[in-house]
């Protein structure tokens, strides 16, 4: 008899992994880092450009890597642009956004305790019907959260909704947040998409 098969079309990935070695000095100049007032952010949008971050950033430049080679399957390289700290006190939260000039974003967590708010990823597909549903899956899901924990990366494709809930503990939530851009050409000849990384326009 012929079995039924589930198919998972157009799967989003999200790839977590925990940050193998011991990273005290690098929490302690996080934590001294200066931040804005209103945007509890780090002043310094480029941070995993400073010396005393270069082990973090050398992990997460490892991670990016498996992450467009073996599950995305890409040659294309990813460079890390832009990168920043988040620091959210008693009573902040994020809204819902995705990260624009961005390929994959990542964030990485360099200290946590149980009761920090999770970061909540949020379905493309806008369903305009709702079931009645026993459990939840990666079929009838709108949201899927993932609690934050010390050490740890979270890759994902930049478009894809994100945010994070109210902080209702007394301590402050900390982030590691960054963008990538590809080095390189984009798309392909063949599928009339391909796009130079230097493009030069000639009138004829």
């Amino acid at each position: 008899m012929v079995q039924d098969e589930v198919l998972s079309l157009f799967p989003i990935p999200v790839l977590v992994c925990q940050y193998p070695d011991s990273f005290d000095d690098e929490w302690d100049f996080i934590r001294k880092l200066d931040y804005c007032d209103v945007k509890l952010r780090t002043k310094n949008t480029f941070i995993l450009e400073h010396p005393k971050l270069s082990k973090i950033r050398e992990f997460i430049d490892i991670k990016i890597k498996k992450f467009t080679r073996e599950i995305m399957l890409s040659y294309n390289k990813l460079d890390i642009t832009q990168s920043w700290v988040n620091k959210s006190g008693k009573g902040a939260s994020h809204h819902d956004h995705i990260h624009s000039n961005s390929i994959v974003s990542g964030v990485w967590y360099p200290h946590a305790i149980d009761n920090m708010p999770p970061i909540n990823f949020y379905n493309k597909i806008d369903k305009n019907i709702s079931l009645q549903y026993g459990s939840r899956n990666n079929f009838n899901s709108s949201t899927f959260f993932i609690p934050p924990m010390k050490g740890d990366l979270i890759l994902f494709p930049s478009d894809l909704s994100h945010g994070v809930p109210e902080n209702k503990s007394d301590e402050d939530r900390y982030s590691l947040s960054f963008n990538t851009w590809v080095k390189g050409d984009l798309g392909e000849i063949d599928s009339l998409n391909y796009l130079p990384s230097s493009f030069h326009h000639t009138n004829s």
